[in-house]
């Protein structure tokens, strides 16, 4: 076994000493199950004290979010699916972005296969809030070719 110091801030260093009383157990075997549990959980985006957790790179983004963007019927059920797994969708220029909800932004929604205009056709409405009018006209009054 390692031996390692860390010190704690008063009041941390005081609600873990509680914890630890109410637990019947020592502080250090009370902060080692801690972490050890902690440790052996399945990392999800957003999880733990360590910030986001999910894949950065437009190739496994695509194929981690595909099953989102293929069954969403809408911007709010696009965005809450994306949220739930620590993304979201933003304006940039005349295109989306998908970034983190903390707002690292990590490419373009076309990396992805997903242009705007695309996804502005699928759902028959611009992004919300979306600053460029223009392209509305533009992509949403080009009728469907029938196949």
């Amino acid at each position: 076994m390692d031996w390692i110091t860390i010190r704690f801030e008063d009041d941390l260093g005081t609600r873990i000493e509680r914890a630890a009383d109410r637990a019947g157990l020592p502080i250090g075997t009370f902060i080692r199950d801690r972490l050890r549990d902690r440790l052996d959980e399945a990392v999800r985006p957003l999880e733990g004290a360590f910030g986001y957790k999910g894949p950065r790179k437009p190739h496994a983004l695509q194929a981690y979010l595909a099953h989102d963007f293929a069954y969403a019927t809408g911007w709010t059920d696009l965005q809450g699916a994306l949220r739930a797994k620590g993304y979201e969708l933003a304006e940039r220029g005349g295109g989306l972005i998908l970034q983190t909800v903390e707002g690292d932004r990590l490419c373009k929604a076309s990396d992805l296969g997903q242009p705007y205009s695309a996804l502005m056709k699928r759902f028959g409405t611009p992004f919300p809030g979306h600053a460029h009018h223009h392209l509305v006209t533009r992509h949403l009054a080009q009728k469907p070719l029938p196949f």
